[in-house]
């Protein structure tokens, strides 16, 4: 283990030593003193390592020092790490009564504003009534709205709702409907809705667009976009809205098992999501022959002008690299035979969505609660799929390892210490977590189930995959 931060801030010894400190491989208390020592600035890089390791007495002596005293770089820092590690138990117990104790300046509260707890909304709400949105001096108080949507506090639904509709600054306005966007789900349904209507016809395009997206994403979304019928719309904002009426028929690329065998879990997915949208759902297993979308399937297709195949893959294999751009070729063909104007539109898989990077960070931070956890995945082969796992790895906090699907074993036996939870990164049941479950080598670790039979995840996938043009 290397014990003191002595390398150049440019070395390569230095970037290694910050990758062991992020990981809390490496002890925190010579990088605190040496944050100590007069002369010696803290650097955004050394701080965002820091923050995600600290305990609350590490905290407090990070703050009582120069940090403390000039905290512009542990905000940077903070807008960086926080909105992925604020929900963990363990940063949150470390920083939150120490941030509390702070002066109520609009640098701490940005820094503070990042934790959900019942006593962060009210500063945040003060620090908003007293702030004009006119004052350049004044001009971080805007960062603070999507912070307060954060806190999903019903009440504070007006107040952003006023702000998003006042003659303010546009980044006021922008930046108070991002808010509503934040805690979408824990506003008043009837008062937001109208809200969202009457910001619909805003002549600034993107201020109306995002309304647009928002109003489409409550319940009876569809019947509430539908209301728009008649209202005067900015042009793009008019096209945005007919695209939402028409939700494109959407193929969902899956594993499946031998034989095309669909999980019954993703078939109930897709069924919920057909109904969420309105709109024609298929599975396409790779292991089975292609779908034939029938007359309804077609007919929505031609409404909406396109079809959206979506990889629920969630590692940049073969499968993502070959099959599915042969998939979406294979659709194109479908509909130019029959001479349809239809345009077929390929997603990313959706492992490379950062929402799902964040939900998987916040799902596993929060069943391993502080213990070891590994993710498992099957074996890849290429540079990008190595960038991807490592990537993946610093999003979610835990390392992963390659492991054979019809025998994990092997490559756990050689883990010089197990984990105490094992996370297959599978969306259904497959032959990797059935070997886990059925493997007397991992009776005594916890071996979590497939990550559709977590509701939160099933319900983010759903509201993502609704969200959907």
């Amino acid at each position: 283990m290397i014990s003191a931060p002595l390398e150049p801030s440019d070395s390569t010894d230095r970037w290694q030593q910050l990758q062991l400190l992020r990981r809390g491989r490496t002890p925190v208390q010579p990088w605190l003193q040496q944050l100590e020592r007069a002369g010696s600035p803290a650097s955004i890089e050394v701080l965002a390592a820091l923050i995600g390791q600290l305990d609350r007495a590490g905290v407090e002596q990070l703050l009582s020092g120069p940090v403390g005293r000039d905290a512009a770089t542990l905000r940077e820092a903070a807008r960086r790490e926080l909105p992925l590690l604020a929900g963990t138990p363990e940063v949150k117990q470390a920083w939150l009564e120490p941030l509390l104790a702070q002066p109520p300046s609009l640098l701490w509260l940005e820094i503070l504003g990042h934790f959900r707890e019942a006593r962060v909304a009210p500063r945040l709400r003060l620090a908003l009534d007293g702030a004009d949105p006119f004052d350049p001096r004044q001009a971080d108080a805007v960062r603070l709205l999507p912070l307060l949507g954060q806190q999903r506090q019903p009440d504070d639904a007006a107040l952003l709702l006023r702000l998003a509709r006042a003659p303010l600054p546009q980044a006021w306005r922008h930046a108070a409907l991002e808010g509503l966007a934040v805690g979408l789900s824990a506003w008043p349904l009837e008062p937001l809705a109208e809200g969202l209507q009457q910001l619909s016809t805003e002549l600034d395009p993107g201020l109306a667009a995002q309304a647009v997206d928002l109003l489409g994403r409550l319940p009876d979304g569809q019947q509430r976009l539908r209301q728009l019928q008649g209202r005067a719309l900015e042009p793009s904002v008019a096209e945005r809205w007919r695209r939402r009426l028409r939700r494109t028929p959407l193929v969902l690329v899956v594993h499946g098992r031998q034989g095309g065998v669909i999980p019954e879990v993703l078939q109930q997915l897709a069924a919920e999501l057909e109904q969420r949208r309105g709109a024609p759902v298929l599975l396409q297993a790779l292991t089975a022959a292609p779908p034939e979308g029938d007359g309804r399937f077609w007919l929505a297709a031609q409404r909406a002008g396109g079809i959206s195949v979506v990889p629920l893959l969630l590692l940049p294999g073969g499968h993502v690299r070959s099959d599915v751009p042969a998939i979406a070729g294979q659709w194109r063909q479908q509909a130019a035979a029959a001479q349809r104007p239809v345009q077929v539109r390929r997603l990313p898989f959706v492992g490379a969505w950062p929402r799902w990077q964040r939900l998987l960070a916040e799902l596993w931070a929060e069943r391993a609660a502080g213990r070891p956890l590994l993710w498992l995945h099957h074996p890849l082969q290429g540079a990008l799929s190595a960038r991807y796992l490592q990537h993946l790895a610093a999003v979610v906090g835990y390392p992963g390892m390659a492991a054979a699907y019809s025998d994990p074993h092997a490559a756990l036996a050689a883990q010089p210490q197990p984990p105490a939870l094992l996370a297959p990164l599978t969306l259904a049941p497959n032959r990797l977590s059935e070997s886990l479950n059925m493997d007397a080598q991992t009776a005594s670790v916890e071996v979590l189930p497939p990550l559709l039979d977590w509701p939160p995840v099933r319900d983010g996938l759903l509201t993502e995959l609704e969200a959907l043009p």
